[in-house]
């Protein structure tokens, strides 16, 4: 197992008959539904509660059985012991928050995890970075190739993920962190 920690974004999952179909789409009649881990989703997802507006911490990404990306996530004193608010989307190309450039990363699929945290404390006079992890991750598992942070705007950070192909997802969120797990081949 090959298991990368450093302090500091899944589509349909193809199979034989090809990419499941996106949201908003339709599989065709008698095609093969495509392989997938087990209670995946390969829609879009939304979830958390707004209230727990936690500081986003660290970031790792894990490879064995599945390829793993975790927000990790330290909630204030009192918060509800739910997700923060996220957003978990397809994406046809990764685009940074605020500027709307595009954003390079290996993969032929693309999902953008998004989600309510203090990424940067502007309480002071002087911003302070709460994040200082890299804003890159190659790992170059079987399908989570590179994840690559997109930006941090009015409380919403946003992490892109490039997948080596179209998957499906399994998401666990919970107050202290939101993870998302791919089939590792």
């Amino acid at each position: 197992m090959l298991i990368l920690a450093l302090v500091a974004c899944a589509g349909p999952a193809e199979g034989p008959a090809g990419p499941a179909p996106r949201p908003g789409e339709t599989q065709e009649p008698g095609a093969e539904k495509p392989e997938a881990l087990p209670d995946s989703t390969c829609e879009n997802t939304t979830g958390g509660n707004p209230e727990n507006f936690p500081r986003f911490v660290e970031v790792e990404v894990e490879s064995g059985e599945r390829d793993s990306i975790t927000f990790r996530f330290e909630p204030e004193a009192g918060a509800p012991e739910d997700a923060p608010l996220h957003f978990i989307n397809f994406s046809e190309q990764l685009i940074t928050d605020g500027e709307g450039r595009q954003v390079k990363a290996a993969g032929e699929a693309f999902v953008v995890v998004s989600f309510q945290a203090v990424g940067v404390d502007l309480s002071g006079e002087e911003p302070i970075e709460v994040y200082t992890g890299p804003k890159r991750f190659k790992p170059g598992f079987g399908v989570l190739l590179e994840a690559v942070h997109l930006g941090d705007f009015e409380g919403q950070v946003s992490w892109g993920l490039g997948l080596a192909r179209d998957s499906c997802f399994v998401l666990e969120a919970e107050a202290d962190h939101i993870t998302l797990e791919f089939p590792s081949a």
